[in-house]
C-alpha cells in the first residue's frame, strides 16, 4: 500500500489504550459492572416466566 492509498493515515504503534487518549475520554478509571445478583435473580424470574407459559400451554392443550 503506497502513501496515496491510504490518504496518509498513520497507524499508531502504541496500542489500543494511549494512556493521554483514554484520560481525555475518561476510561481509566473504568470498571466493568459487577452483575452476579442481578444475573442470578433475571434468570430465576425467566425460569419462573417459562415455567407459567408452558405449563399455562399444556393445561390448554390438555383440555
Amino acid at each position: 500500500m503506497t502513501n496515496d492509498e491510504d490518504n496518509d493515515w498513520r497507524y499508531s504503534s502504541e496500542g489500543d489504550l494511549d494512556p493521554d487518549l483514554t484520560e481525555e475520554a475518561g476510561y481509566s478509571g473504568w470498571d466493568p459492572p459487577r452483575r452476579r445478583g442481578g444475573s442470578l435473580m433475571f434468570r430465576i424470574v425467566v425460569a419462573i416466566t417459562l415455567a407459567c407459559i408452558v405449563g399455562g400451554a399444556l393445561s390448554v392443550l390438555m383440555r
